[in-house]
């Protein structure tokens, strides 16, 4: 995985995968979140499965500071397709992508960034608070 950075659009991963999602609806969000299964979750996959849920905090009025032009104009036109069963999806998504089973989890834990595991949590309780 290229990164340049711990947000989650600071990637090649998540970069590649906004290509896909400008070409589709909410159907794109939920593959996405998907990818972040009950298995160990690879890095590629639990990059694009945090691009997802932040496509989706951002759906529910939550966005991370400044999100790429592509997202923001995603949001202004499918934004609402994305449902409450969605966000919740995006929760356990994001949980097992920072959980114990992942390998994005471990590269960014053996790099001792701290910033990443912030984001991380940062991302779930905008993700929480779109519930409540």
């Amino acid at each position: 995985m290229g990164a340049w950075g711990y947000l989650p659009f600071e990637n090649d991963d998540a970069l590649d995968w906004l290509e896909e999602l400008e070409a589709r609806g909410a159907a794109v969000v939920r593959k996405a979140l998907a990818k972040a299964g009950d298995r160990y979750v690879e890095a590629p996959d639990g990059a694009i499965a945090l691009a997802a849920a932040e496509v989706t905090a951002a759906s529910q009025g939550n966005p991370l500071g400044d999100l790429p032009e592509n997202v923001t104009d995603w949001v202004t036109a499918h934004g609402p397709e994305i449902t409450a069963e969605d966000v919740e999806m995006a929760v356990e998504a994001v949980e097992r992508v920072a959980g114990e089973k992942s390998e994005l989890a471990e590269m960014w834990d053996d790099a001792d960034e701290p910033e990443w595991r912030e984001s991380v949590d940062g991302l779930t309780e905008r993700l929480r608070s779109a519930l409540q």
